[in-house]
C-alpha cells in the first residue's frame, strides 16, 4: 500500500464564481466526505496536487491528505476534469478508517507475452481492466498482476482465477480479463486472382465470326451499306410515259 502527502487548506467561499476564481489562481477547489467525517470544502494547489498524483498508483492510493496540519487518511472518489484540456476542475475525496473495511476498484496490469500472441500470431484483448475489491486500508494493493505468458489461441482467465490474500472480490467471477483470439485472415491472393479474372473477361475480343460490339451485322456489310428503296411496277410505267401531253 502506497501512501501519498498532499497539503490542503479550508475554502470558505463557496459557489461557481468562487471556484472559477480559484482556478484561474492555480487552485483546485475539492471536498473530503465520508462516514466519520461532515462534508469539508478545501482547496488544493493545482501544482502540487498534479505531482502528487503522478507519484501515486492512481485511484486506488491511499492519501494522507493534511488540512492546516491536521492529517486525514483519503482516496480519491471522483476527480472532475476539462473535456478538452483534460484540467482538473474538482475533486472528491473519501475520508478512510483504518480499521474498516472499503470497496474499491484496483487496476489489472498483465505481465508477460502470451504464446498464442508471440508464436501463433494471436491477439490480446483486455476486457477487464479494473476489478472492485472490499478490504482493510491496509491491505489494498497498488495493482493486481495477471500472468499471460501461458495462454495460447482461445485461452482466457477469468475473474475467478485471481486470488488476492486479504482480500474480497466483487467484481463478477465469471467476468472476462483478458482473452486470446485468432488472427483475422483476408485472402488478399484470392481476391486479386478473381479480380484479374473478371478483368479478363472484360477486355476479351471477340470470338471469330462474331460481330463486335456496335457493329453491323455480316450481312449488311456484305450489301455495301444502305439498302435503298426498290421500285414498284407501278413507278417505272410512269416513268417510260414521261411528261403528259397537253390536248391541242
Amino acid at each position: 500500500m502506497k501512501e501519498v502527502l498532499i497539503a490542503a487548506s479550508p475554502r470558505t467561499d463557496l459557489g461557481k464564481g468562487s471556484a472559477r476564481k480559484f482556478r484561474a489562481k492555480g487552485n483546485i477547489p475539492a471536498v473530503v466526505y465520508g462516514p466519520e467525517v461532515a462534508p469539508m470544502p478545501v482547496l488544493l494547489v493545482e501544482a502540487d496536487f498534479r505531482k502528487a498524483f503522478r507519484s501515486s498508483s492512481g485511484l486506488s492510493t491511499i492519501f494522507t491528505l493534511n488540512v492546516d496540519g491536521k492529517p486525514n487518511k483519503v482516496i480519491i472518489r471522483e476527480m472532475q476534469r476539462d473535456p478538452l484540456t483534460s484540467r482538473v476542475l474538482h475533486v472528491d475525496f473519501h475520508a478512510i478508517s483504518m480499521n474498516r473495511p472499503i470497496n474499491i476498484e484496483v487496476p489489472v496490469h498483465l505481465v508477460g507475452i502470451p504464446i498464442g500472441v508471440k508464436a501463433e500470431g494471436g491477439i490480446m484483448q483486455i476486457l477487464q481492466r479494473d476489478i472492485e475489491i472490499s478490504c482493510l486500508p491496509t491491505n489494498i494493493p497498488e495493482h493486481l498482476e495477471v500472468d499471460v505468458s501461458n495462454l495460447g489461441i482461445g485461452d482466457s482467465i477469468h475473474v475467478r482465477d485471481i486470488s488476492i490474500p486479504n482480500v474480497e472480490i466483487l467484481t463478477e467471477a465469471s467476468s472476462t480479463v483478458v482473452v486470446i483470439s485468432a488472427p483475422t485472415v483476408i485472402k488478399t491472393e484470392t481476391v486479386a486472382a478473381e479480380g484479374a479474372a473478371v478483368e479478363g473477361e472484360a477486355g476479351a475480343a471477340p470470338a471469330e465470326g462474331a460481330a463486335a460490339p456496335g457493329a453491323a451485322p455480316a450481312g449488311d456489310a456484305a450489301k455495301g451499306g444502305d439498302k435503298k428503296e426498290a421500285a414498284k411496277p407501278g413507278d417505272k410505267k410512269e416513268a417510260a410515259k414521261g411528261p403528259e401531253k397537253k390536248g391541242k
